[in-house]
């Protein structure tokens, strides 16, 4: 089985949005999917096979924004959740989503015991976009999610590329889209140590531990990541561009960045389709 493990990355995330778009145009469609932060957004999108929904969360107009410092100075939210999944529900189509060949899950790291859950929908649409909140729910900014009595938020501070995740699942081979450029780290929050301290230590101390460390578990991903393409267990896909920031609202950088993953695709689809080999199959 070939798996797909999405990292996240807000806007960057556009390359993401580019490169599914791209394999979806060759009907490529995987047998599992994985995807972190705003790339469960794109995992979504992939299993409607929906080309272009993630660009379109991405350049929406000012008025539909789920998150920017002017949507801050309307809601006062930085990221609404909420808002967020309204707009997904109305471009996603439930029907096109339930295919019945491809496994998906998105990350998220529990409150509780500060280690990685990977949700899935169970057949329930609100589940579904719970689960993408979760997933999304980034610390400090927003509110814990809560999902059958336990609390959630964003899964890249523990399983940021979850490819070994995949791998532990049955895959064999496993597609790794990942958004930023090579010697790329994720936010390091420790220089918010005291607000952190004020937020979670009593409450959730094991994801006041995990965000903390997130940089050394990040590290780690990345060596075990080189370990399986040298084993051909892995293919990576990353831009060759200089990254877009985070939280961009140019809506051309964005556009370019998707192209950017978009056009990668197609350029290396010979090395994929032969990373892939017998293995890869495609939607019915």
């Amino acid at each position: 089985m070939i798996g797909v493990a999405l990292e996240g990355g807000a806007e960057r995330s556009s390359f993401t949005a580019g490169v599914m778009d791209a394999l979806m145009a060759h009907d490529f469609y995987a047998g599992a999917a994985s995807g972190t932060s705003a790339g469960a957004g794109c995992v979504l999108n992939y299993r409607s096979g929906q080309q272009g929904v993630a660009l379109e969360m991405m350049i929406m107009e000012r008025h539909s924004r789920y998150f920017g410092i002017r949507h801050m100075a309307h809601t006062g939210r930085f990221l609404n959740l909420d808002h967020m999944a309204h707009e997904y529900a109305s471009r996603i189509s439930w029907d096109a989503y339930r295919h019945p060949s491809m496994q998906t899950d998105f990350v998220a790291t529990c409150c509780e015991d500060g280690k990685p859950a990977y949700l899935t929908d169970a057949g329930s649409k609100q589940r579904l976009f719970t689960a993408i909140k979760a997933s999304c729910a980034l610390p400090i900014i927003c509110e814990p999610v809560e999902l059958d009595g336990r609390h959630y938020v964003d899964g890249s501070i523990v399983d940021p590329i979850p490819f070994l995740h995949l791998l532990e699942q049955g895959c064999d081979k496993v597609l790794v889209v990942l958004t930023g450029s090579e010697n790329a780290h994720p936010t390091d929050y420790t220089r918010l140590r005291p607000l952190l301290r004020r937020l979670y230590y009593k409450k959730y101390p094991m994801l006041y531990h995990a965000i903390l460390t997130r940089i050394a578990c990040y590290e780690r991903q990345v060596q075990a990541m080189e370990q399986a393409q040298k084993e051909k267990k892995v293919l990576v896909l990353r831009p060759q561009v200089k990254p877009i920031p985070l939280f961009t609202q140019n809506e051309e950088k964005i556009r370019a960045y998707y192209r950017h993953g978009y056009a990668l695709t197609e350029q290396r689809w010979e090395e994929i389709t032969a990373f892939l080999g017998e293995e890869a199959h495609t939607a019915t």
